[in-house]
């Protein structure tokens, strides 16, 4: 078999700051029945004591072009060697034990960014579809604050005015407002059910019986039918004059053919006094619905 030669001398093959005293004494250890072993054995026994005093790792020698004939029986292997085998294995199993932790690792990490890439992606979505939603929650916002005005309107009506609920109900029906029915009702009679005039008027809203049949109303002296029959005139008339509101009022006092032949007001001084002391009173019932429903919905606080 071919002998092992080194490339350079013995003294120059070991690491700095090694103890060549300890390396002696591990090679005076060998038994000299491991003379005639061939130098490969012995090399790998120097390189596994120098990988038990640290180095880590045993010494390769490179093979050399000296060739020896091996004569005798074969001796068995030095333990030396199963040290060195056994180091060997140990490390080539911590490795391999390294790489799986690594392999782990490296698993643990892709799903965690695999989680933290949906929860971008699901992040990033939750604005998008709020921007979707805005246009129709704009949207419903007016309709939200149109029905909170009404319903603290109903309310004022409910308890601030007398017959309050009716009227309020009546001018919904028919699309009239609730403060011109009620100021309406203040000037003719000051909320009086059993009023009656001269001229036959009846009731809260001073109807003759002709305008009251011919809106429905059989008593004039209940406040509901009275109420519900002046509504539906005060509609009438408001359809006639394409909603004009003062016209509306000067022709209930004064009648829509004297409205029409003026062309506005007619230049009755009661009916003059009539639409001033209406629009008054329209305008109070305003103010006083403005104030109740601000203090039922405030407006909310900065946070």
């Amino acid at each position: 078999m071919a002998d092992f030669k080194p490339t350079r001398p013995y003294q120059e093959r070991f690491l700095d700051g090694f103890d060549r005293s300890q390396l002696r004494q591990e090679v005076q250890k060998v038994k000299p029945r491991f003379s005639k072993m061939r130098k490969k054995y012995v090399t790998w026994a120097l390189g596994a004591s120098l990988a038990v005093g640290g180095i880590g790792a045993p010494l390769m020698i490179h093979d050399s072009k000296e060739k020896v004939t091996e004569t005798g029986p074969r001796a068995p292997e030095p333990t030396t060697k199963s040290t060195a085998t056994a180091i060997v294995d140990g490390i080539s199993g911590d490795l391999k034990t390294a790489q799986s932790i690594a392999n782990q690792v490296a698993g643990g990490v892709g799903v965690v960014a695999k989680g933290v890439e949906q929860g971008v992606q699901q992040a990033a979505k939750l604005p998008l579809a709020a921007v979707a939603a805005a246009p129709a929650v704009i949207a419903q916002a007016p309709q939200q604050l149109l029905q909170v005005a009404e319903d603290a309107k109903a309310q004022f009506f409910a308890k601030e005015v007398p017959f309050g609920s009716i009227i309020y109900n009546e001018a919904k029906k028919n699309n009239v407002r609730p403060e011109l029915v009620a100021a309406v009702i203040q000037q003719e009679s000051k909320f009086k059910p059993t009023a009656r005039s001269n001229m036959g008027a009846q009731g809260l809203m001073q109807l003759v019986p002709k305008t009251g049949r011919w809106m429905g109303a059989s008593n004039l002296m209940n406040p509901a039918q009275n109420i519900m029959a002046g509504a539906k005139y005060l509609r009438y008339l408001q359809d006639q004059f394409n909603g004009n509101e003062t016209k509306v009022i000067a022709a209930y006092n004064a009648g829509e053919g004297n409205v029409r032949r003026f062309g506005g007001v007619p230049p009755f001084q009661e009916t003059q006094k009539y639409v001033s002391s209406v629009r008054n009173f329209q305008q109070q019932y305003t103010d006083r619905m403005q104030s109740q429903t601000a203090e039922l919905t405030p407006l909310p606080t900065a946070r």
